[in-house]
């Protein structure tokens, strides 16, 4: 209490000392708060867009690079996706569920369409080219799985009857889509023949399931077992290959762990792993640049403000030399006067960290308010139309607004925020305060008295 007392007298006494160093630390908090606050913000914004782009993570034939290669078809058509691999990847404890589907097509001409072309928009037509197979066909889909991804990430909901169980193992069900069963008076439990279009053998397949929920262009595509689709696909003896496989992680924010961990278990440069890696990069470009001014305004307001308070404090412990002496000559450790010096600059540092903590969130919401506006919202609005659209294989459907994630972009202070600021307030004093005050245990009492 004696030593609050003295440190508070000694500020007192000369107040211009703790002016000045107060206006600095005001300044220098001021900034490092907001660009903390800012950061803090700009994390959680991309975890939205992450999480919000759903947690799957695919293995998938990088088209691209096919196409840069010029690979001829031979070489095109030998890039298979191992469902051995996919097994062994599916052990990692951050992997919730593997989804291998066999996507394939087989006629009926006793079936009637219930595809709408125009019902969608741009790129239906281009999607039920890509669901459908040769004219008078129907897709479908075969799972490894009862519940299908599209089904247990809440894209398609079951309206009438269920999805496959433990006991239809081995036989040959369908689930179909509301607009398909009323355009063909079809109901639960009716037998439908299909064709395969590849070995034209038929299969009788028994209706168990009506969902809701496709999009007017792939409203005809139908839901199977894995095995069944790869009769109808002709591919019973290739067990080691799928047309699409997708890992389910536990946790979205696992995702960038999970890629970086298995992606050299991939059989060659063309097999890759893919988690929406375009969407979320032209999502979060703005943010990633924002981050990286901000990191970069950060040292060097940091740097900058210990180097000021280094020299002003320097500067004030050689004018209280004579005063230092007194208090060697009086008996008074060396430490014990230290930790003077360092609650007077804490109790100065204390009053500028409220100070500026209170200002700092006035300043973030500027900050924030501007960024909302010019980097993410109005940027993003004109290169990708205020929206991103994520296929087949993620949430499926599912559309992330821009709008969304500016929301996102908040400037709340919360506990891990406080602590940061801090610890780097704590950093601060004692680089500050440190190196000057070390200039007393030099000093001796004689020679402090004659200066």
């Amino acid at each position: 209490m004696r030593a609050i007392k003295h440190a508070i007298l000694s500020l007192y006494r000369k107040p211009t000392k703790a002016i000045m160093i107060l206006v600095i630390l005001l300044v220098v908090y001021g900034l490092v708060f907001t660009g903390i606050i800012i950061q803090n913000s700009v994390k959680s914004s991309k975890d939205y867009v992450r999480k919000e782009l759903g947690a799957i993570v695919e293995m998938r034939t990088d088209f691209m690079k096919v196409m840069e290669q010029q690979l001829s078809r031979d070489e095109f058509m030998k890039l298979n996706l191992s469902v051995t691999l996919a097994k062994e990847i599916a052990k990692d404890p951050l992997v919730k569920e593997l989804y291998i589907t066999e996507m394939t097509s087989a006629s009926n001409k006793d079936l009637k369409s219930a595809m709408n072309l125009s019902g969608d928009g741009g790129g239906g037509v281009v999607m039920a080219t890509m669901a459908s197979g040769p004219s008078g066909s129907f897709p479908l889909m075969g799972s490894n799985v009862d519940i299908p991804m599209e089904f247990s990430n809440g894209t398609y909901q079951i309206t009438e009857g269920r999805l496959r169980e433990a006991g239809d193992q081995g036989k040959d069900t369908l689930v179909i889509s509301e607009e398909l069963a009323s355009k063909n008076n079809l109901a639960i439990g009716d037998m439908v023949e299909l064709t395969s279009d590849v070995d034209e053998q038929s299969y009788s397949f028994e209706i168990i399931g009506i969902y809701k929920g496709a999009s007017s262009v792939i409203v005809d595509q139908m839901f199977t077992s894995l095995d069944s689709a790869k009769k109808l696909a002709g591919t019973v003896g290739e067990e080691d290959n799928a047309t699409y496989i997708g890992f389910l992680l536990k946790d979205p924010l696992e995702i960038d762990d999970f890629i970086k961990q298995h992606k050299n278990q991939m059989p060659n440069e063309f097999i890759t792993l893919y988690a929406n890696d375009n969407e979320y990069k032209s999502l979060t470009r703005p943010l990633d640049l924002i981050s990286t001014i901000i990191s970069i305004l950060l040292v060097v307001v940091f740097v900058a403000g210990v180097i000021i308070m280094l020299a002003i404090i320097t500067i004030f412990v050689r004018d209280r030399k004579f005063e230092i002496g007194l208090l060697l000559a009086s008996g008074e450790g060396k430490m014990k006067i230290i930790s003077q010096f360092i609650l007077e600059i804490l109790i100065v540092s204390i009053l500028a960290f409220g100070v500026a903590a209170g200002a700092s969130k006035f300043s973030s919401d500027y900050a924030a308010s501007w960024i909302v506006k010019n980097q993410l919202v109005e940027e993003n609005t004109e290169t990708m139309g205020g929206m991103i659209s994520i296929g087949i294989g993620g949430d499926q459907g599912k559309e992330v607004k821009i709008s969304d994630v500016a929301r996102e972009f908040n400037v709340s202070v919360d506990q891990e925020v406080i602590g940061n600021l801090l610890l780097i307030s704590f950093v601060i004093v004692i680089l500050s305060a440190g190196a000057p005050l070390s200039i007393i245990l030099g000093y001796k009492p004689r020679e402090s008295l004659q200066d």
